[in-house]
């Protein structure tokens, strides 16, 4: 038995020299199997014995170390390796691997920025859509004003994300900006429909999108089709918004001109569709639906509230509001 214990004892110690701390909670058997080879009988060890044997345990675990480094460049960051100490292949895995790192947050720097920007778009492009929407309250000159200013602002967002989406970038971050871009389109998308009541094209939102710079047209950032059907996709619901105001003011020419735009526009739609497959656009067609329909709801029912008022003598309509009044009077 004392043969199997030094046996077990070897074994620990050589375990403990490739994972230290590994037969660590062997130690508080230890006394029990020593009193039970040396007596014959076993008597419970007590609790000073084995905690006393395992602090006072050789290769007892060392304390975890901080993860916050006291010394270094700059707060928080690690202090620079000394690669004097090392052999020539640890250097050069260790060199490697310092790239790597570099480069990995070089990327993430650079993708938090343009959603960052991105994020910031779609904001202004939302305050655009609000104030074009105000349009049945305020004069379009007004309207109009504000909206451009908050296009200027939109325009120099587009023009600080450029920066982070030059050549190959351009497509590696698309998916981070296309909710901007996405956005932007609805707004100025709504903004053409009110000014000249049509759709606007791709080619106008690239337009929109260029600046002057030593006398050559640069785009700011690079619109792909589908960031364009996405975009002019969303124009239903803010058109019914529109639409349902100038029913409040009893514009019936708003309210026809919405419903033939929409008409096209699902038509357009639906060609598309027919022709490719587009996840996204496929999920938007329900809204435009909806939208088609309330709108031409609105418009029958304006259009036979109409013809029944044409028939309705006024004159009667005034008689019968008098003796409303006069049996109120009597009442």
């Amino acid at each position: 038995m004392e043969d199997l214990l030094n046996d077990d004892i070897n074994f620990k110690q050589n375990a403990n020299e490739i994972v230290p701390g590994a037969y660590c909670l062997a130690d508080k058997f230890k006394v029990v199997l020593f009193k039970i080879t040396r007596s014959g009988t076993w008597k419970p060890p007590l609790m000073s014995e084995t905690v006393e044997a395992a602090n006072t345990s050789p290769d007892k675990r060392a304390t975890k170390r901080p993860r916050t480094f006291k010394s270094g460049p700059a707060q928080g960051e690690p202090p620079a390796l000394d690669f004097s100490t090392m052999e020539p292949r640890k250097q050069q895995v260790m060199t490697t691997f310092l790239a790597y790192r570099n480069t990995l947050d070089a990327h993430y720097d650079q993708r938090e920025r343009v959603i960052k920007c991105s994020r910031d778009i779609t904001a202004l492009s939302k305050k655009m859509v609000f104030s074009l929407l105000r349009i049945t309250q305020d004069s379009p000159e007004k309207v109009f004003k504000d909206v451009e200013f908050k296009h200027n602002q939109v325009l120099e967002l587009f023009s600080k994300m450029s920066k982070e989406m030059q050549g190959s970038n351009a497509m590696k971050y698309n998916r981070q900006a296309t909710p901007g871009i996405q956005e932007y389109i609805e707004a100025v998308g709504l903004w053409r429909f009110l000014q000249h009541n049509e759709l606007i094209t791709k080619k106008q939102v690239l337009e929109s999108l260029t600046i002057e710079s030593d006398g050559k047209a640069t785009p700011l950032v690079s619109v792909t089709d589908e960031d364009y059907l996405l975009g002019i996709s969303d124009l239903p619901g803010e058109v019914n918004r529109y639409c349902i105001n100038s029913i409040g003011k009893g514009d019936r020419d708003a309210v026809s001109k919405c419903l033939a735009f929409l008409q096209m526009l699902k038509e357009g739609v639906s060609l598309v569709l027919s022709v490719r497959k587009y996840n996204n656009l496929e999920k938007k067609v329900p809204v435009l639906n909806s939208s088609l329909e309330k709108i031409e709801k609105a418009f029958y029912s304006m259009t036979i509230r109409e013809c029944e008022m044409k028939n309705i003598d006024p004159a009667i309509i005034n008689t019968s509001g008098i003796a409303v009044e006069c049996n109120m009077d009597t009442s």
